[in-house]
This record gives C-alpha cells, structure tokens and sequence, in this order.
C-alpha cells in the first residue's frame, strides 16, 4: 500500500519527491478532517489518498498536504487534474471537493463490518 505524504507546513513542497519548477500545483480543501483520520487510522496511511486518486481518476502526482494555518487537509493537483479532469469539479472545484470527499470517505466506512 502507498504511503501519503502530508506535510505539516503547507508551503513548503513535499521533500520526499521531486519537484518540477515549471509545473504549477493547485490545491483543493477536502472534508473533515475526522473522516480522514478515522480512513487512514482503519485502513492505514495512504488510504485516503489512494480512495481519492481511485474515485476521481487522479493521476500520480495527486498529494494530500495539511495546513496548519487552516487546520485542515487540502488535496494538492498538477494542471492536468486540477482543469481537464471533469470528476474533479473544473473552475468549482474549490467549492465541490469537500462534498465529494465526504461522500466518499462516508461511503469506505461504511463497507466497514464491527
């Protein structure tokens, strides 16, 4: 399983990977942050992202990075994704993420069995 890198400090790039100068990145809030926590403490680190990148058809250079401005997570995309991927949302997409992440992480824990 792949392991997401979230960076407490939301400005810096993620050290782990390199960083194309040239491309830009464009970041998008997620949901709450508890239904992110209780994914990947369930499912284990990475499964957030990976629920994401599946779902909305994201490709490789999808990150999940943490503000601790906002205290909150926001999904980072290169310019492919953030405007030519139509699951994302387009220009809307900083307004609709949250309410697609919610449906879903809502939908993975609830396959979940006690």
């Amino acid at each position: 399983m792949e392991t997401t890198q979230v960076s407490d400090d939301f400005d810096a790039p993620d050290s782990s990977r390199e960083v194309d100068e040239q491309v830009g990145h464009y970041d998008v809030p997620l949901c709450p942050n508890r239904l992110i926590l209780a994914v990947e403490a369930a499912r284990g680190p990475g499964t957030a992202l990976a629920l994401l990148r599946e779902h909305l058809q994201l490709r490789e250079t999808a990150t999940m990075v943490f503000s601790a401005y906002s205290d909150c997570f926001f999904l980072r995309l290169d310019e492919i994704d953030r405007f030519q991927n139509r699951r994302v949302g387009g220009l809307e997409a900083v307004t609709t993420m949250p309410f697609k992440a919610v449906e879903i992480f809502k939908h993975e824990i609830s396959t979940w069995t006690g």
